[in-house]
């Protein structure tokens, strides 16, 4: 019975040899397991920190623009001028706000998209298409973007810029190749500027184009009239 015992032993001895091997070894590092320790701490808090600041300045800046909305209703039923004009002045100072206050926030955006379309009603196509391009560039990737495009071309038109609607018109077709609303009417527009500059061949390319990839759509149905004129008239060829 004596080895078995001798032999409990030593396997104790050696336990306990490599718990104090890894006691000292921790003792000796102790500060740079807690600051790994804190690092992540910190980390996980500014995650934090930052989800619940991002979510408050969406709160606060959904709500300016809401804000904002109830003037737009109020401008549009004024019927005094004067007042009417007020209600304008502080609406795009309200807007204005939003826009510079949240930069980077789609009420941003959105914002000045407003502005473009209060330009537009009252046939300023000069800031309409500034504050148009504005809206688009600030957020590129979400779905008012290529519609602010849509809306700087129709403003360029409207001052005779044929050449910057097709290349606004160019950019929707280009850079949001995924269903957004408005390519079917891009790709339409861009067939009739091509008309306009007797660039036949462009033009039944953009039609052909419109009827393959929105052949249920009423713009493809316009194309389908187009490209049946267009080959009358022999500019097939």
């Amino acid at each position: 019975m004596e080895p078995k015992a001798t032999i409990v032993t030593q396997e104790k001895a050696e336990d306990k040899s490599v718990s104090k091997k890894i006691s000292d070894f921790i003792a000796k590092k102790k500060v740079l397991f807690l600051s790994f320790a804190g690092a992540v701490i910190l980390l996980v808090v500014a995650a934090g920190i930052f989800t619940l600041v991002s979510q408050s300045s969406k709160d606060r800046s959904s709500r300016a623009l809401e804000v904002a909305r109830t003037k737009i209703n109020a401008w549009g039923e004024e019927t005094d001028e004067a007042k009417k004009t007020e209600l304008e002045t502080a609406l795009h100072a309200d807007l204005d706000s939003i826009a510079s206050k949240w930069s980077k926030s789609f009420a941003a955006q959105q914002s000045l998209y407003i502005k473009a379309s209060l330009y537009a009603s009252k046939q300023d196509w000069e800031n309409a298409e500034k504050f148009s391009l504005d809206a688009a560039a600030r957020l590129p990737k979400t779905y008012l973007a290529p519609i602010a495009l849509e809306s700087a071309a129709v403003a360029a038109e409207e001052q005779g810029k044929a050449d910057k609607a097709f290349e606004y018109y160019s950019r929707i077709v280009a850079d949001y190749k995924s269903d957004v609303p408005n390519l079917a009417h891009a790709h339409f527009s861009l067939g009739r500027l091509s008309e306009a500059k007797e660039d036949w061949k462009a033009a039944l390319e953009q039609y052909r184009k419109l009827q393959a990839d929105f052949a249920s759509s009423d713009w493809a149905l316009l194309a389908k009239n187009r490209v049946v004129y267009l080959k009358s008239m022999g500019y097939d060829k």
